[in-house]
């Protein structure tokens, strides 16, 4: 099948023009959905891969709590550095973690049911879309381990 041949006239000569013109706009408008779409996905993915940052350093100091003689500021330190001791002229861990974010506790000592409590607390995320904007504090992951008797 041929297409229809275009109506000719000068009433009619400005067609083209203006379907030139509507493709531009939905261009314009589908990449606007579309970059909002792909900022907000990096914003999420950016969230997922600090907290699960933060969980899995949790762990690793409750870890090293739990079958260490307690040092609580050694688990801070696990939590903030990623090793027991804090490398020389740091101040804040990683992502911006301060040690004011990282408690430490213990319960129940000398008791069976001795525990090691990590908690990160108050951090911030500073997100990239332009609808939401600035820093959010994220939620606190907290990691609780029995101690080993030795």
């Amino acid at each position: 099948m041929r297409p229809a041949p275009l109506p000719s006239g000068p009433e009619h000569a400005t067609r083209p023009a203006r379907r030139q013109g509507s493709a531009g706009l939905e261009a314009a408008l589908v990449t606007l959905v579309f970059v909002a779409m792909l900022i907000g996905i990096f914003d999420l993915g950016q969230i997922l891969f600090v907290q699960q940052t933060f969980v899995a350093r949790v762990r690793s100091a409750a870890r090293y709590g739990v079958v260490r003689a307690y040092d609580a500021e050694a688990i801070r330190n696990t939590v903030l550095f990623g090793q027991p001791a804090a490398p020389e002229g740091m101040t804040s861990g990683i992502f911006g973690l301060t040690p004011g974010m990282v408690s430490v506790t213990r319960s129940d000592v000398g008791a069976s049911e001795e525990r090691i409590t990590v908690t990160i607390a108050g951090y911030p995320y500073r997100l990239f879309s332009p609808w939401i904007g600035g820093a959010m504090t994220g939620r606190p992951v907290t990691i609780s381990l029995p101690v080993e008797m030795p």
